[in-house]
């Protein structure tokens, strides 16, 4: 498909999403909505033209402004389906960050929905610890230092303490059942 990312689901078929919602104490709806979302976020990428999407070097500002249209995109496709309420606004809000320096709306802290604060932690250390076109894989403690220091910044500190606390409480072969375990370096 043009523009979505892979969803990485463990043995059981919940998505790293739902671990950590479910971690962090989201009820059965929540927890729906959350994989719901995590799975159509990136579907207004659909809209974004793929030699972008896959640009070897630095987006340029009309280039990275086309970039960040993806979720009112998503919106918009998403629109007609009143079923997916909890999860449009996961997928509007999923590149909003804490400071407010997000997009599409700026939005700060609380603002954003849970759910969304938990699936940009989560997406965001997957999109980390994945090789892309403009860059290699961090290793998985580069990584983790990466959230931790935009804790408070571009990410709810709470959710990014969580994650980290459920990643120690798993155990790093947490990360291979899930699927990263071809894609990163569990050596600190």
């Amino acid at each position: 498909m043009i523009g979505i990312q892979r969803v990485t689901q463990n043995e059981s078929g919940f998505l790293p999403q739902n671990l950590l919602g479910k971690f962090i104490g989201l009820d059965y709806r929540e927890l729906e909505i959350l994989e719901h979302a995590a799975i159509l976020h990136d579907i207004g990428k659909i809209g974004i033209d793929s030699n972008i999407l896959n640009k070897e070097g630095k987006l340029t500002v009309s280039e990275f402004s086309l970039v960040k249209a993806h979720p009112l995109i998503g919106e918009e496709i998403l629109g007609p389906v009143d079923t997916l309420e909890g999860v449009k606004t996961t997928v509007i809000q999923h590149h909003e960050r804490y400071d407010g320096r997000g997009y599409p709306y700026g939005l700060t802290g609380e603002e954003i929905s849970l759910k969304a604060r938990i699936l940009s932690v989560v997406d965001t250390f997957d999109a980390m610890v994945t090789d892309r076109p403009y860059r290699r894989a961090l290793s998985y403690s580069k990584a983790l230092d990466e959230l931790k220091k935009g804790a408070g910044k571009q990410f709810d500190p709470f959710v990014v303490e969580s994650f980290i606390e459920m990643l120690n409480h798993k155990g790093q072969g947490f990360l291979i059942d899930v699927g990263y375990g071809l894609s990163i370096s569990l050596q600190n």
